[in-house]
């Protein structure tokens, strides 16, 4: 199991286990988790700006008050508009499916999870676990879509077509 301060404690009673997580720690991994979001969407915005053909500034002005799903338009707008694909229609789903738990941590998880009220934490196991693998989960995208974002400018610079 994947800890963030390394500290979760685990009872195993027979084959199962139950991570026991205190409000801190929650906190702690929630923040994470929206902090990965954060840079999901900046970079979304990053390539939207590369893509438009404007001045960098610019592009990322033109984004900068929308939200994730508009941004994604616009990207596939922008790759159609130059004929350039940068994100694959596999993952275009899975920043759809980011953006469906995005949703779910940013506007409902302290109302709609059950707290334990001897920890703070999460009471169900599978709630510590979705935390957990939507944190990897937007790590992965993070990092891909940073990779992308670096090699579209590389691209545009080589061609001295940037900014």
């Amino acid at each position: 199991m994947y800890s963030i301060l390394g500290r979760s404690e685990y009872i195993v009673l027979r084959k199962w286990y139950v991570v026991i997580m205190n409000l801190e720690e929650f906190r702690i991994a929630h923040s994470t988790l929206m902090e990965h979001y954060q840079f999901v969407e900046r970079e979304l915005e990053g390539i939207y700006a590369a893509l438009s053909g404007k001045h960098f500034y610019f592009g990322l002005m033109d984004v900068e008050k929308f939200s994730i799903s508009k941004v994604i338009q616009m990207v596939q707008e922008q790759e159609k508009i130059h004929d350039k694909r940068v994100i694959t229609d596999a993952e275009y789903e899975d920043l759809k499916a980011i953006c469906q738990r995005r949703n779910f941590w940013t506007h409902d998880c302290y109302t709609k999870l059950v707290f334990d009220r001897k920890t703070g934490g999460p009471k169900r196991v599978i709630d510590v676990e979705q935390l957990y693998d939507d944190i990897r989960t937007a790590e992965q995208m993070r990092e891909l879509l940073f990779d992308k974002k670096i090699e579209l400018f590389n691209n545009i610079k080589a061609k001295e077509t940037f900014w």
